[in-house]
């Protein structure tokens, strides 16, 4: 194994972009004082306090069970809309101008409309996570849809298969790689949406202690919990979407 096949594998490149961003972050803390921007050493001691406070898992969970309900939810109204889409012309028309309407609605809409439909509630962070990511993840199931290709449709016509038997056989296959894309990039989305949202709403979850953290002036606990989403991301994409795409290219 040559030395740039080693660097690649520890990642070294990226281990160096670190290192600087981390110089650079020390010296413009100093410069500019712990309030505007803490030191490195400052997140690290805040994180491992709310490691062993375990309020970590307390907001982190909080945040988690609001996305996985409003984007489980939106998981499964893209699915029937790309039924949909599949089933009738008709339906795909629909289904596409009520997406673009979706697209370009703003997330601050739907976080007003939230909090004055629900109040200071979890519904408020769920609702505005479904609104946001539903056409996200329904736009590349419909892409999917569209994107199937007839040749195999009439392949199963000439072997005299099912409707049912096309679907599972043809149709399901060649659109989950869109799902999956789409719910990669719809949790991402999630998760920037469902913090906003908590700011207004709610009294637990990550968004409302970095929103509490900023109004106490404890700085280092607003990039600590913006730590945290990363590591949330970070996770989720390798250990759930990564996995995904592996098992589904080797169902393939």
């Amino acid at each position: 194994m040559t030395g740039r096949d080693w660097a690649n594998r520890l990642h070294l490149p990226t281990l160096g972009a670190v290192l600087v961003i981390l110089v650079a972050w020390s010296l413009l803390s100093w410069r500019y004082g712990a309030y505007v921007l803490p030191s490195p050493l400052a997140v690290i001691s805040g994180f491992a306090e709310i490691l062993q406070s375990g309020e970590i898992w307390m907001h982190t969970g909080a945040s988690l069970y609001r996305i996985v309900i409003g984007f489980g939810t939106a998981v499964l109204a893209s699915i029937l809309m790309g039924l949909a889409a599949f089933v009738s012309r008709g339906a795909r028309g629909v289904v596409h101008d009520f997406l673009a309407i979706l697209n370009s609605t703003s997330v601050f809409v739907w976080i007003v409309i939230s909090i004055i439909w629900f109040g200071l509630s979890n519904w408020a962070p769920i609702f505005t996570t479904f609104m946001i990511t539903l056409p996200v993840v329904a736009s590349n199931i419909v892409e999917g849809v569209q994107n199937v290709d007839r040749r195999l449709l009439e392949m199963g016509d000439v072997y005299r298969l099912s409707g049912r038997q096309k679907f599972t056989a043809i149709v399901v296959p060649s659109t989950l790689p869109y799902l999956v894309a789409g719910m990669k990039v719809g949790f991402g989305l999630a998760l920037k949406v469902s913090v906003v949202a908590e700011i207004f709403g709610v009294t637990s979850g990550i968004g409302y202690i970095m929103n509490y953290s900023r109004e106490i002036l404890a700085t280092q606990m607003v990039f600590v919990w913006a730590v945290v989403m990363i590591l949330v991301m970070l996770a989720t994409d390798k250990l759930i979407f990564d996995a995904m795409s592996r098992r589904l290219g080797g169902w393939r």
